[in-house]
């Protein structure tokens, strides 16, 4: 009898700890695409200008860190009731005041969805609309939500923009752009910080960056048809 209460216990423990698994899908990078509200048209993160990349990262111990427009931040995840409800802890993050205002007014709302312990409800799941992996978070069903996308985030303001191959990646010299349609008619450089470091007019293959120094920038891409492209690199 006492084997069989040991058993029963050990199972039921079994149990409860297999409920308390978050998704594993959880796990990877995730770009953010849009800002929810309950009411209203959503913030598309693609068409604040000058352009920003903002995602969040989340490990296999629950640990995660992402960036903003000009500041990163990191922290824990901890489960909290079951596998759907996550709670930020030990936050923190970099303190740079941004460029251009509307950069720092987005992270003051972006920074609080991991800076508040609170109890966060996300749900992943595939948008028929678009064919993506997309990830909803947020500690108010009926106030904001944030929107993530699995991956490279859409570089496109429209959904029927070209999508840009650039390349090497990082770059130490040249950085070719390539385009299947379109021709190339700007190119424009930002920093991290989203200063404007470099703009070129019509471009025919590469861009010279050996002035550049070491780091990540943003490459803005617009098309003589006058669509636009986002897109990180690294010069090494």
């Amino acid at each position: 009898m006492k084997k069989f209460t040991i058993l029963l216990v050990t199972i039921l423990f079994g149990l409860q700890g297999f409920g308390q698994d978050p998704d594993p899908e959880l796990f990877k990078t995730w770009q953010l695409y849009s800002i929810i509200p309950d009411f209203g048209h959503p913030a598309i993160i693609s068409e604040i200008d000058p352009p920003i990349n903002p995602y969040l990262r989340v490990n296999y111990d629950l640990s995660f860190e992402g960036f903003g427009a000009c500041n990163s931040f990191s922290g824990n995840f901890i489960l909290m009731g079951n596998s759907e409800y996550l709670r930020p802890i030990n936050y923190t993050q970099t303190t740079e005041t941004c460029e251009h205002q509307i950069w720092n007014d987005f992270e003051f709302y972006y920074f609080d969805f991991f800076s508040s312990e609170d109890d966060y409800w996300y749900h992943i799941f595939i948008d028929s609309s678009d064919g993506l992996q997309h990830m909803h978070y947020t500690n108010n069903p009926f106030g904001l939500v944030l929107n993530f996308i699995a991956g490279e985030p859409l570089s496109t303001v429209e959904n029927n923009a070209e999508k840009f191959q650039i390349y090497p990646n990082p770059a130490s010299d040249q950085l070719f752009i390539k385009s299947s349609k379109d021709n190339i008619a700007s190119a424009v450089i930002y920093s991290i910080a989203g200063k404007r470091i470099l703009e070129n007019g019509p471009i025919s293959g590469a861009l010279d960056i050996s002035s550049l120094e070491k780091g990540m920038y943003f490459l803005e891409v617009t098309t003589s048809e006058g669509k636009r492209s986002i897109e990180k690199f690294v010069k090494i």
